[in-house]
């Protein structure tokens, strides 16, 4: 009897010390849940699809591999609170109908849309067109993200006076856009080291 009477007490520190670590992984995972979700993304997904699209518009297949994260997470199947939809998160109403009406052809349906190649092509001929607007901005990069994903107007009002200006985050006011800017400009660097080490 004495020693299930010792053993007892243990047992319940023992289990209170596991709820009180539960609670303190699920709080630190709840406060960095992104980092959470990011680490189990594999990034590697559609190299070579993303490579092919973003070749074809001119673009570092580094920085549409860094939006694609940043956008779907590369899940192809993905679709946004605003209708958009797939890697690139593409909305119907906008890219894809300006992308169709410049190709003379119909609008695809959402199930082209999920289609990787399809959606990676449409994607990056939006962000490519971005991408020229702002082509004598020392911020192109920058600014071709913000259109990307807050519209023209905003772009416009973000763009500096000064072409050779190139700090454009400290001017973006809406603060989930900077965000966007400042987490794929990061990933986009991390991606070209990446490039460069393998060589």
């Amino acid at each position: 009897m004495k020693v299930l009477l010792r053993k007892k007490p243990r047992l319940r520190l023992w289990a209170a010390g596991a709820i009180v670590l539960l609670f303190c992984v699920g709080l630190i995972s709840f406060f960095h849940r992104e980092h959470v979700r990011n680490f189990f993304v594999d990034d590697t997904l559609y190299a070579e699809e993303i490579r092919e699209a973003a070749l074809q518009h001119h673009l570092p297949p580094e920085l549409v591999r860094a939006v694609v994260f940043q956008e779907s997470r590369f899940d192809p199947e993905v679709q946004g609170r605003a209708g958009e939809i797939g890697l690139m998160q593409i909305l119907p109403r906008g890219a894809v109908a300006e992308w169709a009406r410049i190709h003379k052809c119909p609008v695809p349906d959402r199930v082209a849309l999920e289609n990787v190649r399809v959606n990676l092509e449409i994607g990056c001929f939006f962000l490519a067109r971005s991408m020229r607007k702002w082509a004598k901005y020392k911020g192109q990069i920058a600014l071709a993200l913000c259109q990307y994903n807050a519209g023209d107007r905003r772009a416009a009002k973000w763009a500096p006076p000064d072409p050779e200006d190139g700090d454009i985050l400290s001017r973006i006011t809406i603060r989930s856009t900077k965000k966007y800017v400042a987490d794929i400009l990061a990933r986009y660097e991390k991606y070209c080291k990446e490039r460069e080490a393998q060589k």
